[in-house]
């Protein structure tokens, strides 16, 4: 692969996960009412071509429709993050093979998983598991292994601590930069 088109590969991934890290930080402070609801929750004007938007003040009613906002955020996010990285690994070269049980082929299984979960309901994942994908995943991290029984799976809800919450995600992500960088 040459190295302009794997930098912007990275570039792109980095900057997805930037992204998710802020939506995390957002979550994190609305969490601990860090955050003056009166302060952030006021008129913004946002300019046009040709009308301006205006969203006014008190939009939220509670400070827990806030917290509920930001959840739906670090959400959001993490299915963009996993379309980022598949459409990445597409990118350098490493197509979903479901007969593949190496460690960088169940990585690249579960990126597509993910991405499969939120392709068709943003609001709410759903784990979409055929036939060819229905077997244990082990990915083994840092510190822990992410073991998934796929067969387990199909058509329930996709929650972030199916794979063993955000920091294990973080992992995956740099198994599959380190996956790009050394293709």
């Amino acid at each position: 692969m040459d190295a302009p088109l794997k930098n912007d590969i990275l570039k792109n991934i980095n900057q997805a996960f930037l992204q998710l890290e802020f939506s995390l930080k957002l979550l994190t402070h609305f969490e601990l009412v860090k955050v003056n609801k009166d302060e952030f929750d006021t008129n913004v004007r946002i300019r046009g071509k040709y009308i301006n938007l205006d969203i006014p003040h008190n939009r939220f009613n509670t400070y827990n429709d806030l917290v509920i906002a930001a959840d739906n955020t670090c959400s959001i996010t993490l299915g963009f993050t996993s379309i980022v990285l598949d459409d990445s690994l597409q990118s350098a070269g490493f197509s979903h093979k479901p007969q593949d049980k190496s460690t960088d082929g169940l990585v690249r299984t579960l990126i597509y998983l993910i991405r499969c979960a939120y392709a068709h309901n943003m609001m709410y994942p759903i784990w979409e598991i055929k036939t060819k994908y229905i077997y244990k995943i082990e990915i083994p991290l840092k510190y822990e292994v992410i073991e998934l029984d796929l067969s387990q799976k199909n058509g329930k809800p996709f929650h972030i601590n199916d794979i063993g919450g955000f920091q294990n995600y973080l992992e995956i992500k740099d198994k599959v930069i380190n996956l790009i960088e050394t293709k």
